[in-house]
């Protein structure tokens, strides 16, 4: 089987390392490779999905929600999200899904625990965040608390959130049991923080879904002042395993992929 991920640029992708490493350890004759597709020869994708005899590819940035009019259906997640990071071509037919959510809230539950009584605040409302707002919406029984700096960006969420403009979060913090800053703020080393956490819960944790670096300056800050951190590496994970198990209803080695990855990164 073939198989690839789609975006622009793409040339920094570790997509093809730890998919190779899976189908590796599972003794598969798989393959996958990253495709760099600009905007402007979009329109080409079928048939670049023919030229490459592809039975799936992985969307990243800037195309989830460029692929979704190529599409013939899209699972639940994928229409309540409104963007696509997965599609399996089956049948001659593309079927959308979404794994990013899915694949922080896995994460996220190996190393928090159950989250059905968590309070939960995400920073940030772009793409990211709305599908990891929607898989923690199936987990949690409290309503999850977005902050944001333009409120209309939940104008069209398929599903319900507490908004809240991001000058409140000094305000409401202290509230919950979990803050995702799922902003890029802070990616490439730099020092900056989309908002300074202050006074919180004794037992927080603060997570991030950037992963390079492994700890950005808001992680830094959290740990600084003593609350437990958690950054966005096992989301990257694990949305290419899920994105593995949608196409091949095969169940994928994480920890192998999990530790080539951060040999890559952080050795």
């Amino acid at each position: 089987m073939k198989f690839a991920v789609i975006g622009h640029p793409i040339e920094h992708s570790l997509s093809p390392l730890m998919h190779h490493a899976n189908f590796e350890a599972l003794h598969l004759d798989y393959h996958y490779q990253a495709l760099n597709i600009p905007p402007e020869h979009f329109q080409h994708i079928r048939d670049i999905a023919v030229e490459y005899d592809l039975d799936g590819f992985n969307v990243t940035i800037p195309h989830k929600e460029r692929i979704i009019p190529y599409l013939d259906t899209m699972t639940e997640e994928a229409q309540a999200i409104g963007a696509v990071n997965t599609v399996l071509i089956k049948d001659n037919q593309w079927i959308g899904h979404n794994t990013d959510g899915l694949g922080f809230v896995k994460g996220l539950i190996d190393h928090y625990g159950d989250l059905h009584n968590a309070k939960i605040l995400i920073i940030g409302a772009g793409g990211a965040s709305k599908g990891i707002a929607y898989s923690l919406s199936q987990q949690s029984k409290h309503l999850v608390a977005v902050a944001n700096r333009t409120m209309s960006r939940f104008d069209n969420w398929q599903f319900e959130v507490q908004p809240y403009h991001l000058s409140d979060i000094d305000n409401i913090a202290n509230q919950f049991d979990i803050i995702i800053n799922t902003t890029p703020v802070g990616m490439h080393a730099s020092t900056d923080q989309v908002v300074a956490l202050k006074q919180l819960k004794k037992d927080v944790l603060v997570c991030d879904i950037i992963y390079i670096p492994a700890e950005t300056a808001f992680l830094k800050s959290a740990k600084a002042r003593g609350y437990r951190t958690y950054n966005g590496l096992d989301m990257f994970i694990y949305q290419g395993a899920e994105s593995f198990k949608f196409w091949t209803s095969k169940e994928a080695n994480v920890e192998v992929m999990r530790q080539c990855v951060k040999n890559r990164l952080y050795s």
